[in-house]
């Protein structure tokens, strides 16, 4: 008797594990779109957070550069923090001679980024649309690929700005993408004396 109590204790033991088997499903937060741009005299890089809502999900961040940005980010406010299908990097122009550069520089040695997720330059405008609806990151991805259809030399992803960059030539154009009525990009060019020489 002893031993069959014993032997079904065992096999309900065997049995009755709980949780300890099972697999916790991780989550992380995959970042779709960064656009920085000047909050109150500070470089503010905001996180659009890939969600099925119309509604975006962001994270203001104020740092120095993306690289600081990415940091406080992954650290205290966007946890499991993904940036390997990240599509977008939108900079104000007033901000564009202060960061872009280096930005780019900065995600160029980060394997885990895409080498053709789009840059562009936009105007205030177009940020706080970016704000109300996660529909315009569409909308700016067309308008970047219509731009460069219009004006082939045009350099629209982080490998080809990195590669203008690199050659220390400046004079290279980039989207331009403004929403003062509505969404239209145009080319503006990144001129010579902005290009940090190395």
């Amino acid at each position: 008797m002893l031993k069959r109590l014993i032997a079904v204790i065992a096999l309900l033991a065997l049995t009755l594990t709980g949780c300890k088997s099972s697999h916790k499903i991780e989550t992380a937060s995959i970042i779709e779109n960064v656009s920085v741009h000047r909050q109150d005299g500070k470089l503010t890089y905001t996180f659009y957070i890939l969600t099925d809502s119309d509604t975006p999900e962001a994270v203001a961040i104020h740092a120095n550069s993306f690289k600081e940005a990415t940091e406080l980010a992954g650290e205290k406010y966007i946890p499991d923090m993904s940036l390997s299908k990240l599509e977008l990097l939108l900079i104000e122009k007033e901000a564009c001679n202060d960061i872009m550069q280096s930005d780019i520089e900065y995600i160029s040695t980060q394997a885990s980024f895409s080498p053709i997720a789009y840059v562009a330059l936009c105007d205030d405008a177009t940020i706080k649309q970016l704000n109300k609806k996660t529909s315009v990151q569409e909308s700016v991805e067309s308008l970047i690929i219509l731009c460069k259809k219009n004006n082939p030399e045009v350099k629209t992803d982080y490998l080809s700005v990195f590669n203008s960059y690199a050659k220390n030539k400046g004079g290279f154009k980039v989207p331009y993408i403004s929403a003062e009525t509505e969404l239209k990009a145009s080319a503006v060019e990144i001129p010579q004396e902005n290009v940090i020489k190395g």
